[in-house]
């Protein structure tokens, strides 16, 4: 027997109510997976840039897809901090350089950001360096930050120069692209904060200043060109809140206080040495305070601290924290305090009158830019057959998958077994085949005519089987 290629006979189902079922079942499971195939087909991931770890973007299949619905914080890279590396806070006022990592949570040098509040940050060192020969201080706070959750730790620090000199261009990132901060009366941002904290320095800088220049008029000889001081406070963050440090007036400590002289000599004053009935001391200590306690906070704010003690978010708070008449000495008269005079009268210094006391939104968050993986819209073309291969691919089986397990219960029933009619059970090589098949024509004729001619047909045309023909012809 030569090579041959079969198919199985089919039968249709008994009942007359299997079809429309059927159908009308496999046409809803073809729009089922139209809709399914759209979203899990028809969609591509693509990277696209978020300043927020938790971003997410809602799609119309989320509704009935909850398992493709994407939780915050689960979509976005999280960012990468070394040592040396720069960041701001979402206020943006200062531009902050991480200095060192206590505890790390990448490797064992990094620690990786996911948008968390810098509740746990606060100042806790601050470096003051002021020359009355160039009329310039520098400043340096340092931060450090603790999570509550202890997943990392580190120091970072900012600096920047206040100066009376226009030339001398260092200030505060928040006012950076102003041409002249001392004059301007916002930010390109419309932010007035940055010019506030910076105008406060300024005029506390400027306290300083004018306290050297009366000694130096006095005493010549035995008064400083320039100061340097290294000052600790205690770390207050945001929480907990109540707290002593963040009711009661910030308290500091100068870790060791340097003073040059005119002829370059330079006397260094260590925390336990400090005594403040030192005519020095006394003289430079008031408007000295005062520049710490401005320019620290000016920094918590970049950091979002906003406590009952922080005098440029607090109304009136400044009363009790700043020195704000400088007493008379056995060298210096008194005088009253500029700072004091800004705090209370910003508008005599170009700054708007209710721009004090300044508004902050909570703890800060370090400004990062994410990249995050999100679901975005194949092209119409690429998008229609991806869909199409998917739901053939998934209709086929589940077609074949339903035949099978509804042809399995058929078979149960009687007789499901046995051919539909008796020339079913004839091979179909055999001419015994097409003889049975005309023959059923014949038998099942109404007229008796039409009869008669199908039976001249079937006569007349087979003749390779004399035995077959002569059977049906003597019947006919």
């Amino acid at each position: 027997m030569g090579l041959s290629v079969e198919y199985p006979i089919t039968r249709p189902f008994g009942s007359r109510w299997f079809a429309p079922v059927t159908y009308t079942l496999a046409f809803l499971l073809l729009v089922v997976l139209v809709v399914v195939n759209t979203a899990l087909a028809g969609y591509e991931t693509v990277t696209v840039f978020s300043d927020s770890y938790n971003a997410t973007r809602p799609l119309w299949f989320h509704k009935f897809l909850v398992t493709q619905k994407p939780e915050p914080g689960t979509l976005c890279d999280s960012k990468l901090f070394n040592v040396g590396d720069t960041f701001t806070t979402n206020y943006s006022i200062f531009q902050w350089q991480v200095e060192y990592i206590a505890v790390a949570n990448v490797a064992s040098s990094g620690f990786a950001y996911k948008g968390t509040p810098l509740d746990g940050c606060d100042i806790t060192s601050i470096y003051i360096d002021g020359d009355i020969h160039s009329w310039n201080m520098d400043v340096t706070g340092v931060m450090t930050c603790k999570p509550t959750d202890g997943s990392y730790e580190f120091t970072a620090r900012s600096s920047y120069s206040i100066s009376a000199l226009a030339g001398n261009y260092h200030p505060i990132l928040g006012v950076t692209g102003v041409a002249n901060p001392r004059v301007a009366t916002s930010t390109p941002r419309g932010d007035v904060r940055p010019l506030l904290i910076n105008a406060a320095a300024q005029t506390a800088a400027l306290d300083v200043a004018d306290r050297i220049e009366s000694r130096l008029i006095a005493q010549p000889s035995t008064s400083p060109v320039r100061l340097s001081a290294a000052v600790a406070l205690p770390w207050c963050p945001q929480v907990p809140a109540g707290a002593d440090c963040s009711t009661k007036p910030p308290t500091f400590s100068i870790q060791e206080l340097d003073a040059v002289y005119s002829n370059t000599s330079l006397v260094a004053t260590t925390n336990d040495e400090i005594e403040f009935n030192n005519a020095l001391i006394t003289d430079l200590y008031p408007p000295m305070a005062n520049v710490v306690q401005i320019v620290y906070a000016g920094f918590r704010v970049d950091l979002g601290i906003s406590s009952p003690n922080n005098i440029l978010t607090q109304e009136g708070a400044w009363k009790s924290t700043l020195n704000t008449t400088f007493p008379a000495t056995s060298t210096l008269p008194a005088v009253d305090s500029k700072l004091a005079h800004f705090l209370s009268k910003p508008s005599d210094f170009g700054i708007p009158s209710n721009s004090i006391p300044l508004s902050t939104s909570g703890s800060a968050e370090i400004r990062v830019v994410y990249p995050c993986k999100f679901q975005q819209r194949k092209k119409t073309g690429s998008a229609i057959i991806a869909v199409i291969s998917a739901t053939s691919a998934m209709f086929t089986a589940a077609w074949g998958v339903f035949i099978v397990i509804a042809a399995t219960f058929a078979k149960r029933a009687p007789r499901a077994n046995e051919c539909l009619h008796q020339c079913d059970c004839i091979d179909r090589s055999s001419p015994e085949k097409e003889f049975c098949e005309l023959s059923l024509i014949t038998q099942t004729s109404p007229p008796f005519l039409l009869g008669f001619f199908w039976s001249s047909y079937i006569c007349s045309n087979i003749h390779d089987s004399i035995q077959f023909s002569n059977a049906i012809c003597f019947a006919r």
